[in-house]
């Protein structure tokens, strides 16, 4: 493809916005579409007045320089903050620190459940033996092995079916690797640990990072369009036509697409083969419905993430917006600004539950959390309707189907980012995808989707600079 030809971009999410920058600095002027009425995805900030939440929580880590490099250029120094990671389980009453602590599962809960929790932890490792962390097995026999079958039951198994809505059985295991960190034994300092453990924040939260990129792609004449939805793409062999809603169509020689993969193959044309429509249609999405929650009085949660395995809660998790970064809310504020997390299927009708039924599903969670009588000052609720694809254990199968058909019948045409490519990837891993897909545009031997294949990619640290 001529570098000439002026690409269009479905998506201003983290992956669309990037291939937007790259394309520019290599001085191509692309067209980005975006289907909702905001940029970032789910790495947006909305706002209420002087109140922002995070939608789905993003620590912004990466072990690539040229990723570290984009996100020094959007935004100086002063709008970035250092946060100390601060998470735990939700268990019984206790607040068990995760990553999981070996000194804390041995005494926090009681040496004899500690006792019992250790002797499966061993039981499950010489009963397995160390090849099932190399093969491709279900969420439950690795956490099974990682944690021994209590702790797993314990922390992961009622999280796991809260927040990915399905058996553990049916989950394949591959994102655990890079997402959940093995039990801590060492018995260095606490604060030395959480020293060594900190992430960047955008001082008013991650969708400050992702305006100023669409300022920099308005500046260069890439404005995304926003509310412009792409419902047909036509191939003839050598170009494209975009079909939009609202009638208008696009001629162009390359498509970065953003958009969930399911999507994008019902809006080719001519239709993909029959049996490539029946495996896409089998790639799940899930949703998410975040709640935040200011309330008047002050109560203290030293953690910025709580999970929530529990079944005396309806949320998979609650984030403490203070901790994240004390502009989310009104400067002198001294309440308690947390943020409900709930999952569901993406195709659900529960997605659209109106708002007094939610609120009543909050208020239980807030009683779960024993602040059930303290006084609501303001909510946000904020609908992310494909927020995460879903690692079924047919997943990495079905997607390489998908993807070998699109490379031989559409060699314009360039999957990226989480939904793109239906990883649940993390937001530096979505950049990647599309920094390489512009690399491959001009011509680079590079395959955009091994951005992600680290299996023990954890966020960790700050990178240098």
């Amino acid at each position: 493809m001529a570098a000439t030809s002026t690409p269009v971009i479905i998506g201003a999410g983290p992956a669309g916005l990037t291939a937007g920058l790259q394309l520019l600095r290599r001085g191509v002027t692309p067209r980005i579409l975006e289907a909702s009425a905001h940029v970032g995805g789910l790495a947006r900030t909305p706002v209420d007045g002087a109140w922002r939440i995070d939608p789905g929580g993003h620590r912004f880590f990466t072990k690539s320089e040229e990723v570290a490099d984009l996100w020094r250029s959007l935004l100086p120094a002063d709008q970035w903050i250092a946060v100390p990671r601060r998470s735990a389980m939700l268990v019984d009453g206790h607040f068990v620190r995760y990553p999981l602590r070996g000194r804390d599962l041995m005494w926090q809960r009681g040496i004899g459940k500690g006792l019992r929790g250790l002797g499966s932890l061993m039981w499950s490792r010489i009963r397995t033996g160390p090849h099932i962390v190399q093969d491709s097995v279900s969420f439950r026999d690795w956490g099974t092995y990682e944690f021994g079958r209590q702790w797993y039951q314990t922390f992961f198994d009622g999280y796991v079916r809260k927040t990915w809505l399905t058996e553990p059985d049916d989950i394949a295991s591959d994102w655990a690797n890079q997402r959940i960190k093995p039990i801590d034994w060492r018995l260095r300092s606490i604060s030395d640990r959480q020293n060594a453990d900190v992430f960047r924040y955008p001082r008013l939260g991650p969708g400050q990072l992702w305006d100023a990129a669409a300022a920099v792609l308005q500046a260069g004449g890439a404005a995304p369009v926003l509310n412009c939805r792409m419902v047909k793409a036509r191939f003839d062999g050598e170009s494209w036509t975009l079909c939009l809603d609202n009638g208008d169509t696009l001629d162009t020689g390359a498509v970065f697409a953003s958009m969930p993969l399911h999507q994008l193959i019902e809006a080719l044309e001519p239709l993909p083969p029959k049996h490539i429509r029946a495996v896409a249609a089998r790639l799940r999405h899930r949703s998410l419905i975040t709640v935040a929650v200011a309330l008047s009085q002050r109560r203290e949660i030293p953690f910025h993430w709580v999970y929530t395995p529990g079944a005396e809660f309806r949320c998979g998790r609650i984030q403490n917006y203070s901790l994240w970064s004390p502009d989310l809310q009104p400067a002198g504020w001294r309440g308690t600004h947390l943020g409900f997390e709930y999952f569901l299927d993406a195709d659900s009708a529960t997605f659209t539950v109106d708002d007094d039924h939610l609120m009543k599903i909050v208020h239980g969670d807030l009683h779960a959390l024993g602040f059930g009588g303290c006084p609501v000052e303001h909510v946000m609720i904020t609908r992310s309707q494909h927020a995460y694809p879903v690692h079924d254990a047919t997943r990495e199968r079905r997607v390489r189907r998908i993807r070998n058909f699109l490379a031989t019948d559409y060699p314009t045409l360039y999957p990226i980012g989480r939904n793109g490519m239906h990883h649940y990837d993390n937001q530096d891993h979505a950049m990647l995808s599309a920094m390489q897909s512009v690399a491959k545009y001009f011509g680079a031997d590079i395959d955009p989707w091994q951005a992600n294949t680290d299996r023990h990619y954890h966020e960790t640290g700050l990178t240098s600079g």
